[in-house]
Parts: structure tokens; sequence; C-alpha cells
């Protein structure tokens, strides 16, 4: 188990605190284990909208695909609908896509999750976080697929999390201007 300052989201606060040191930043990692797309949405009410954030980073779809699910039109409405209501919270908005991963390459819908979340941030103007091209280019580069992928080829590792916590932070602070 990671401790929580090796997690993507403290490594992004360090990493926005350092980009922008004249503001405050805070974090909440509203994030669940385990959790899919129709659970996210049911908990928006207490764990996102409760702390009426400035921005949402809202990852999803990696257990769709991981555990068998089937990525289809009404998943799709599903993400569609809780994009509007984080927009409706008055948030902006940033999808975050696939791990690149073994459990989530052998999922053959993979790429229909994929082009969902694509679409939808599209379709919503929302920001996008290529996870997914940014660990496979990582990969295709040469850094070792354990370097960046845990035992059980799904979760990350703090390396990991340190690669995508940096890189979205640069995108954040990037687009901020």
């Amino acid at each position: 188990m990671l401790r929580s300052a090796a997690t993507y989201p403290e490594v992004m606060r360090r990493e926005l605190s350092r980009l922008r040191s004249n503001a405050n930043i805070s974090v909440i990692n509203s994030g669940r284990i385990g959790d899919t797309i129709p659970n996210n949405i049911a908990r928006f009410e207490r764990d996102v909208f409760a702390h009426a954030p400035d921005l949402v980073i809202w990852q999803l779809g990696t257990n769709d695909v991981a555990w068998g699910g089937r990525p289809d039109q009404g998943l799709k409405r599903s993400v569609l609908e809780g994009v509007r209501a984080l927009k409706a919270g008055s948030a902006d908005v940033v999808l975050m896509d696939l791990q690149y991963a073994p459990q989530v390459l052998a999922s053959a819908s993979y790429p229909t999750m994929e082009g969902i979340i694509a679409d939808v941030a599209k379709q919503e103007r929302v920001g996008l976080f290529s996870r997914f091209a940014l660990m496979r280019n990582s990969i295709n580069a040469g850094v070792a697929q354990s370097a960046l992928v845990s035992w059980d080829g799904l979760h990350n590792t703090a390396d990991g999390y340190d690669c995508i916590g940096r890189a979205l932070a640069r995108a954040i602070s990037t687009s901020a201007r």
C-alpha cells in the first residue's frame, strides 16, 4: 500500500504549489479503490460537491474495464450526466483516462472506454488528461513497465504516480495561464 504522500493527488499538489507559489492550493482526494463510474457519480454530492471545488479531476474508466465491464451507450450517457453535474457545480473539469497497464490492456473493451472518455471531454468541452498515452509513450521510450505499474498489473507504482502527478500539475498550471 502506498503512503498518501506517494499518490498522484499529493504529488500534483506539491508540484502545483511549487509551480504556483503565490496560490493557495489544497487537494482533496475522494477516489476510492475499485470504484466504477456509477459508484463515482453516486458519491458526487457527499465527496465532491460538499467541498465546493474549483477543479475536479475525474479519474474514470479503469475499473469499469479491468473488472470485465462492457462500456456501451448507457455508460457513455452516465459519463455525460456525470460531467454535466460536475460542470453545474461550477467546477472546471478534467477527465483522466485509463491506466496503461496489463489488466487494462487484457480487456477487449479498453479502446471503447478510451473513446467514450475522449468523446465526452470533447463534446462537453472539458479537459482530458491522457494518462493512458503518457504511460504508453513512457514505456515505448524505454521506461520499464514495472517502473510504472505495480506487481498487480493494474495500479501505479510510486514512480508511476510521481510521473502522473507532476505531468498533471504542469498541464493544469499551463492551462491556468
